[in-house]
């Protein structure tokens, strides 16, 4: 591993960690954004998919630490990596605003679908059934919760962040286009 991966790996995860414990000293656990997924995916369109990858998955070990480890932790943190690595191989293309937060938007989607399709298929021991729990639960409370429309919410936040973060990069040249 090069310094330049360390480095930037080194300040995306502090960013995510710190975005995250903000916004939990702030709102609470009232998800509406997720920074270190938005960290992994600029971090990757940034320092390429190792970066990505490192970044966003010790964003979520770091600030659970704080905030609570648990079952959840190596999901996240796995998800968080594997869209890093994506986003990174994705880095190489030009794309506009609209397609960035399609993108975005699709990730955090999957990111949503897939976290919650892990932990509920621990719990429920069927994967239709949880598979159409992780669904119903980006929009009605199910097991346990209590928040209508959150996945949306956090959906729309977190593309949203993401592109902007992403398309201010380009505009002042820190981010070089293959």
């Amino acid at each position: 591993m090069n310094a330049r991966v360390v480095a930037l790996t080194s300040v995306f995860t502090a960013l995510g960690v710190v975005f995250r414990l903000l916004k939990h000293a702030v709102v609470g656990s009232f998800q509406f954004f997720n920074a270190p997924l938005t960290v992994a995916m600029v971090a990757a369109y940034v320092g390429g998919p190792v970066v990505g990858a490192l970044s966003g998955m010790l964003s979520f070990v770091a600030s659970d630490v704080f905030l609570g480890l648990g079952l959840w932790t190596p999901v996240n943190a796995s998800l968080a990596g594997f869209i890093g690595v994506v986003w990174g191989i994705v880095k190489g293309h030009h794309l506009g605003s609209l397609a960035l937060f399609s993108f975005a938007f699709l990730s955090v989607f999957i990111y949503d679908i897939l976290s919650s399709l892990v932990l509920y298929l621990f719990f429920l021991g069927n994967f239709w059934v949880a598979l159409v729990y992780s669904f119903v639960g980006l929009y009605l409370p199910v097991m346990g919760g209590y928040m209508f429309g959150i996945g949306p919410l956090t959906e729309l936040v977190t593309s949203g962040v993401t592109t902007a973060v992403i398309m201010r990069l380009r505009k002042h040249g820190s981010i070089k286009i293959d």
